[in-house]
């Protein structure tokens, strides 16, 4: 059978294949022969067998260079296998499980990728250009089925990940590094991107229609090449002549206890990479703020509340955070030298984590 007549294969006829393999653990001298059998079936040559597996484990095998390219892996774990340059184009991976895999080239072009997940993976450029990343989710004979239905990409590792004209739709990127990845055309409505650093990330032509970029760090080049409209992004920050009255009222609401000037509110702003060495901000906030890179040098944070916020290898060096609400906070790469913790003198307040 060619190449071809294999990709019109349909689910239904792969999963009553008599052949079938369900619910097994597949070792690596067994996973050799499926790949020759595979190959077979995709030149056409006699006795070759397209691959059909369900909620098989195949987590931590050697899957480099193997060609399994419109094979059937139905809620397979690949949780940290190597499949370094392999294929599955036009595979069926629906509710795969790939967390903590190396994919580092793997072809998934115009896969189903389902309900599939990817999270702490390394997917630098992978291809899954036209593949169906939508939500999906396999319920067993046991009604037993997994708590995650949309495809994630959580704290994963893509750098020129080519994602283009993909079906991502409430996708999750939160935490995930997108460096050089190209999302043109990509459906991307109600992705969530919370915590995720874009770096020269391709969104041109992208649906970005309620996709949640409030807590991502993005680059201008990103920002600027993507139809932002709809999303939902971060506040802006003040600008240098707002930010010197905002320090200033701020100051004086301290010192009044409260009772003249105002408290510096900057919950939801992105903030990246603005400078508040020395600033005096005890009780301040930055709920969900966007403070990646950001200078805290010796800054008075005594109280504040960075609950949700992303400081990204923020400089916390020598800054007063006693009492301060860090519950929720990202603190990746964040430098903490000297930074004080615990409890305000003379106050029943405690820095929370």
């Amino acid at each position: 059978m060619s190449a071809e007549a294999s990709a019109k294969r349909t689910k239904a006829d792969a999963i009553r294949d008599p052949q079938a393999i369900i619910g097994r653990r597949i070792g690596q001298e067994v996973l050799s022969k499926l790949s020759e059998l595979n190959s077979r079936y995709l030149k056409g040559v006699p006795n070759g067998w397209c691959v059909v597996m369900k909620d098989c484990d195949l987590a931590g095998l050697d899957l480099r260079g193997l060609n399994f390219s419109h094979a059937h892996f139905i809620a397979c774990s690949f949780e940290g296998a190597d499949l370094e340059d392999a294929r599955f184009i036009g595979a069926n991976l629906f509710s795969a499980k790939f967390d903590g895999a190396n994919l580092t080239r793997t072809d998934f072009t115009q896969a189903d990728l389902r309900g599939a997940c990817f999270e702490n993976a390394e997917l630098a450029d992978a291809r899954l250009d036209g593949a169906d990343l939508r939500r999906g989710v396999v319920i067993r004979a046991d009604g037993i089925h997994s708590n995650r239905e949309h495809s994630s990409f959580r704290n994963a590792s893509m750098r020129g990940t080519k994602l283009a004209e993909c079906k991502l739709l409430g996708a999750d990127f939160e935490g995930a590094a997108l460096s050089g990845v190209n999302l043109h055309g990509a459906d991307l409505r109600g992705a969530n991107f919370a915590g995720a650093e874009l770096k020269g990330v391709e969104l041109s032509g992208a649906n970005l229609s309620d996709a949640d970029f409030r807590r991502a760090i993005m680059d201008e080049n990103t920002v600027a090449g993507g139809d932002m409209m709809r999303a939902t992004k971060a506040r802006t920050a003040p600008g240098p002549d707002r930010m010197m009255r905002m320090l200033e009222q701020h100051i004086i609401w301290i010192q009044t206890s409260q009772r003249q000037g105002a408290r510096a509110d900057f919950s939801n702003m992105d903030l990246s990479r603005v400078d508040f060495s020395r600033a005096v901000l005890a009780s301040a906030l930055f709920k969900g703020a966007i403070l990646a890179d950001a200078n805290f040098q010796s800054a008075i944070l005594a109280a504040a509340d960075f609950r949700d916020a992303i400081l990204l290898r923020a400089n916390l060096t020598n800054a007063d955070l006693r009492g301060a609400d860090l519950r929720g906070a990202s603190m990746k790469d964040a430098r903490q030298d000297g930074m004080k913790t615990g409890e305000m003198s003379g106050l029943k307040l405690a820095t929370k984590t």
